[in-house]
């Protein structure tokens, strides 16, 4: 058999043998050391683009940084002049870029520079071979409108750092996002160029197999150091509004890992914090080096201090030998309120001269918004108008207001923003601020309804405050609350009639009567709305868009004014819900004036759902009371109706009852008005309503087992067995087993048997061909219901397919024709047989084979010894045809 080296292998390796020696002409030319990229909106799609990079300004290279080619992800690059030039120490030299850039649509762009060389000798890259490695970071921009403006994270912290052997490492980017958007910190390897790591990249060894970062706040610990030298490791850092990733930067960094023979200083635990917009925040930051005898500095980094109103500490840098302290200061504007918090990192470093220890730690401050003041209420007929002070700093999207029947003695914890579920109160309302005047203004009348009198309702308001650009923006992302507003409670003063019964008391499609009953109002200024008065009942269905007026009654006097009772009839209360009102007149400057219209209620609605057994009862009512329970009423053999059990909420399950059985119900609320020194009770009832128990329930489908024929010869019916559900087994009669060939398929039913049959051989003739498929078996119960295919098993083929290596085309009739051993589920193959010098002497698409040892080029019998073959397998499964292949021998034997 014939050995050929594809040429393509030949050129390939030709090209890498000419890279290397172009590599290593410049190879005392190495000097990439970190760097990132960073880049900022300046107009709708216009970016200013900024590429940092650390080298070795000691390299033969140091010339070629004076410019830098940037790649903008849209097929587009440009040559950059160096803008700025700063010599961190005799070996290292900080180097920028900095352009603009138009991009003319919305999309993602990978922007990203690439240059050789690395500096030599990084311990986890190829080896320690890294001269020849170029250098490679990216950054990814998603310009997108329906998110607004977007700034990559800004890494404070420069990422050329040292570590001592055998001690614990830890550093931080100190990342901020001057959007707010949430960052996300990872480790990855570094690249050489787009998609293509680093070759040999080796994750930084340590003692206790500690290399990690921390997701959220992007500290990164090493624990620890066990070889000397210099490292590479990249650091992907994501930002998210909303859990939608806009954008991310990749930092490659370099650590340099000494023998160290001083202790590490340490920066103690600073705890976490939170200060609203108008208060100063300070914490006591206390560094301590073990090393008494060394001089350790102490400095800051994050956002706070790279923003407007800047956070400050002093000294700084605090500097001293043994324990030193700085005190951090922050007094935030309101355009640093965001949803995420602000992370501060405090780094102490020694001054030991060869090989400089260095420690960190941090913390995060949240910015909030101060409560709104001054919420007050007035009473407007039936409802109260809220008011409030715009918030202070005048940033808020929206108001929500906040209610709550009686007081919640609720006070928020300290920096505590928003109003939790815990307290009561619900949301009712949303004011937007955009371009309305009145935004700190809201009538609440309950819908139009009106809310109740002798009801306390109490009110909080909070601002929403949406997430800003660094331009200060709105964009896409998470609001921030505010602190919740002081409590404000009111009642509503009883200046008109107060329905408190709204009662079926016959249920009838054309003769069915309610009873509606009202208490007279308690206040009136009767030197403004003067006699003579009148109550008007008014009623509407449910369905209903106008209000009928059935019935009114005038008074003379207001203290002749009484609690009334009064009845309505003629109505389909079998099929319909009333809904009352009551209209209270006065006269004013001799005319008719509506002084105030009742809050709606209705009469008791109830439905009802038929299952196995069983009778679900639901029921709506609206009411101004609060009803507290509600007992439901069925009646007995005797006709009568007898109370079964109660509610507190508006539903019932009324259980164990008989199939096919009709049964009638009717609900009785219970309820009452309530103030601090009154309590009124009600009680309404529902329409009747009838119901039968049918059995709708499925019964359980029985566990399913398969057992193919794989480890039979000869055989291809599939073996099925089940076994019932015990607690929901009890009606089934039968069982239905369903079939597909392929996953996508739909289920055709094979067979019904008896609920006494568990078990069925599928012995259909298709499973000669294909055994494959899947089943689920069904269970029927007596009232027909069916389980769902919730017990599926598949079942693949087993292909076999084996070819003999020895035959003997001798003429005795006997291994004459070289066949397959027995075969299943094979639907095709492609068979070569080849000679010992490689040339082909037979082939074929047949899948018996059936060569009889003869050349099928010269018609001749091949001489007897070993032939070679290689065999293409067409094999049938589940999903599909597959294809296997088979290499192997033959050996021919005639004598």
């Amino acid at each position: 058999m014939q050995i050929i080296l594809k040429p393509n292998k030949i050129y390939s390796q030709l090209i890498v043998s000419c890279i290397m020696v172009l590599l290593s002409i410049k190879a005392s030319a190495t000097h990439y050391r970190a760097g990132e990229i960073i880049y900022e909106q300046l107009t709708e799609r216009r970016y200013r683009i900024t590429a940092i990079t650390y080298t070795d300004p000691r390299s033969r290279a140091d010339i070629s940084t004076e410019e830098l080619t940037i790649s903008f992800g849209d097929g587009t690059s440009e040559t950059v002049k160096r803008t700025s030039r700063v010599f961190l120490s005799n070996i290292i030299v900080q180097n920028i870029y900095t352009t603009t850039h138009e991009y003319r649509i919305d999309g993602s762009y990978l922007i990203n520079i690439i240059d050789q060389n690395r500096v030599d000798g990084i311990v986890n890259i190829n080896l320690g071979n890294s001269q020849y490695i170029a250098f490679y970071v990216e950054s990814l921009l998603k310009i997108n409108q329906s998110i607004g403006p977007n700034r990559s994270p800004i890494l404070t912290k420069p990422p050329i750092d040292n570590g001592c052997l055998n001690r614990r490492y830890y550093h931080n980017p100190s990342a901020y996002d001057p959007d707010g958007d949430s960052l996300v910190f990872s480790l990855i390897p570094p690249k050489q160029a787009m998609g293509q790591e680093v070759p040999n990249y080796e994750t930084p060894k340590s003692s206790n197999d500690i290399f990690k970062i921390d997701p959220i706040n992007g500290q990164l610990e090493w624990d620890a150091p066990i070889l000397a030298g210099i490292y590479n490791i990249a650091i992907l850092i994501r930002e998210y509004r909303k859990n939608i990733l806009v954008g991310y930067v990749v930092r490659d960094m370099q650590i340099t890992i000494n023998n160290c023979i001083n202790q590490p200083p340490v920066v103690q635990n600073i705890a976490n914090g939170c200060v609203v917009v108008g208060d100063t925040i300070q914490r006591i930051i206390s560094a301590a080096d073990p090393d008494n005898f060394q001089k350790v500095s102490l400095r800051g980094y994050g956002g706070p201090f790279a923003v407007e109103r800047k956070a400050t500490y002093s000294p700084n840098p605090a500097i001293g030998l043994g324990s030193i302290n700085t005190l951090f200061n922050w007094s935030p504007s309101c355009s640093h309120i965001r949803k995420s918090p602000w992370q501060i990192i405090f780094e102490a470093k020694d001054d030991e001269t060869s090989n400089p220890a260095v420690n960190q730690n941090s913390f995060f401050v949240q910015v909030i918004a101060p409560p709104i003041l001054n919420v007050k209420t007035t009473q407007i007929n039936n409802g109260f108008e809220l008011t409030w002070n715009n918030d202070t700093c005048g940033l808020a999207g929206r108001y929500k207001v906040y209610r709550k029947i009686d007081s919640s003695n609720w006070q928020p914890a300290h920096c505590e923003t928003g109003i939790p579920a815990s307290t009561g109160f619900q949301l009712i309302h949303t004011v937007n601020t955009l371009n309305n005047p009145t935004a700190n203004v809201f009538y609440d009348n309950n819908g139009g309804s009106g809310l109740s009198p002798l009801v306390t309702y109490c009110y909080r308001v909070i601002a929403e405050y949406p997430p800003r650009s660094a331009s200060g923006q709105v964009i896409y992302g998470d609001f921030s609350e505010s602190i919740a507003s002081e409590e404000v409670c009111a009642k509503i003063v009883l200046s008109t009639p107060m329905i408190t019964k709204a009662s079926v008391i016959s249920t009838h499609k054309t003769n069915g009567k309610t009873d509606i009953a009202f208490i007279k109002p308690e206040f009136l200024d009767t030197l403004h709305y003067q006699a003579p008065y009148q109550v008007a009942v008014k009623r509407n269905s449910s369905k209903g868009i106008n209000f009928t007026t059935i019935a009114t009654k005038d008074y003379t006097s207001f203290a002749n004014i009484n609690d009334e009772v009064l009845q309505d009839s003629m109505l389909n209360t079998s099929d319909s819900q009333y809904v009352y009102v009551i209209d209270f007149y006065a006269t004013v400057s001799g005319a008719k004036t509506l002084v105030g219209t009742s809050p709606d209620a209705t009469t008791i609605r109830t439905g009802i759902y038929s299952t196995d057994r069983t009778n679900i009862l639901s029921w709506n009512v609206n009411v101004p009371w609060h009803n507290d329970t509600f007992i439901v009423y069925r009646k007995n053999t005797s006709n009568v109706f007898d109370s079964i059990g109660f509610s507190l909420h508006t539903s019932y399950s009324d259980t164990n009852l008989t199939n096919n059985q009709t049964y009638c119900y009717f609900i009785r609320s219970s309820g009452f008005y309530e103030s601090f020194s009154v309590k009124k009770a009600t009680f309404n009832f529902s329409q009747e309503i009838c119901g039968t128990p049918i059995d709708t329930v499925k019964p359980c489908a029985p566990a399913l087992s398969i057992l193919p024929p794989c480890s039979t010869a000869n055989e291809y019916r599939n073996y099925l067995s089940w076994t019932p559900i015990p607690q929901c087994a009890m009606d089934v009669v039968s069982y239905k087993v369903f079939f597909k060939p392929m996953e996508n398929d739909p289920y055709q039913e094979l067979i019904t048997l008896p609920n006494t049959q568990l078990n069925y051989w599928d012995m259909r003739t298709e499973q000669k061909q294909s055994i494959a498929g899947c089943y689920y078996v069904a269970g029927v119960d007596s009232a027909g219901n069916i389980s769902n295919n919730t017990n599926e098993v598949c079942v693949d083929n087993c292909p076999f397919y084996q070819i003999p290596n020895v035959f003997t085309p001798n003429g005795d009739l006997s291994n004459d024709t070289l066949h397959p051993f027995p075969y299943r589920f094979v639907s095709a193959i492609n068979m070569v047989i080849y000679n010992r010098w490689g040339n082909e002497v037979y082939s074929t698409t047949d899948i018996d084979i059936n060569w009889n040892g003869t050349d099928k080029k010269t018609g001749n019998a091949c001489p007897d010894g070993v032939y070679y073959y290689i065999c293409e397998v067409k094999e049938t499964y589940l999903d599909g045809v597959k294809t296997r292949n088979l290499q192997g021998t033959i050996q021919i034997i005639r004598n």
